[in-house]
């Protein structure tokens, strides 16, 4: 594992900070809440709407089974409880391994809120906008952002699947989620709501009713920048940081 203490190395060390720009207004006092809320959105794992509970029962499954299969596994070498699985592909091993920035050490990802990106007369309309900051060797030595910056995404933030356990428990049923989905489109909300959610009703609710909408903002538009990179440690404290196994 790593610390971002001064003696750490800004070009090599495997800490990664993303800064959400906040596109509702949020009352200070319930920021807090609002954070913890994001954070669990946007790491959170995918899984099936409780509204087609009904319609799955009806085709023998047992939907307290499938949100199980569909949580983040647990990582078994991590001596940090909780840690997040940082999973990267071929392509990040190798420009990682190029820039000296070794993988197995764990690293962190920090999280930070900017809630006056947006003035008066603009928010965002369709994605959640997140700023997000590499380790400097990697930063200057990815030039396309659709290669190694997609990869670190991914690995951060899934890819809008059920886990791979859940998946199979579904197909072990027959079932496949987009005719449940078709047949339950009211109860879904319309016929371009999303079947699945990264987190509870009662977090969905609480962001709704601050603004968040998060068949609005679920897709993230992520931006690579060098005004973030982390040369020192913070001087405040970020709002949420997580350890990274892989």
């Amino acid at each position: 594992m790593i610390t971002t203490d001064s003696a750490t190395d800004p070009e090599t060390n495997n800490v990664i900070h993303v800064e959400v720009l906040v596109p509702v207004d949020v009352p200070e006092a319930e920021r807090a809440k609002f954070e913890q809320a994001m954070v669990s959105f946007m790491f959170g794992a995918d899984r099936v709407r409780e509204e087609l509970r009904a319609d799955l029962a009806a085709a023998g499954v047992d939907f307290n089974h499938l949100a199980t299969l569909s949580q983040h596994p647990r990582i078994g070498v991590c001596p940090s409880p909780g840690a997040l699985e940082f999973l990267p592909s071929d392509h990040l091993v190798d420009v990682c391994k190029r820039n000296g920035i070794d993988l197995t050490a764990g690293g962190s990802v920090t999280v930070s809120f900017d809630y006056t990106a947006y003035g008066d007369n603009h928010r965002a309309t369709d994605s959640l906008e997140v700023n997000l900051a590499l380790p400097g060797a990697v930063h200057r030595n990815v030039t396309e952002p659709d290669d190694a910056t997609a990869d670190i995404v991914r690995a951060l933030f899934g890819d809008c699947q059920l886990a791979a356990p859940a998946q199979a428990y579904l197909r072990a049923h027959g079932v496949n989620l987009t005719d449940v989905a078709a047949r339950n489109v009211e109860r879904l909300g319309g016929p371009d709501a999303p079947f699945t959610s990264r987190v509870s009703p009662q977090v969905h609710r609480f962001l709704a009713e601050k603004g968040f909408n998060l068949e609005q903002f679920g897709q993230f538009s992520v931006n690579r920048t060098d005004e973030l990179l982390l040369t020192d440690p913070p001087t405040d404290p970020p709002g949420w940081s997580k350890t990274t196994c892989c």
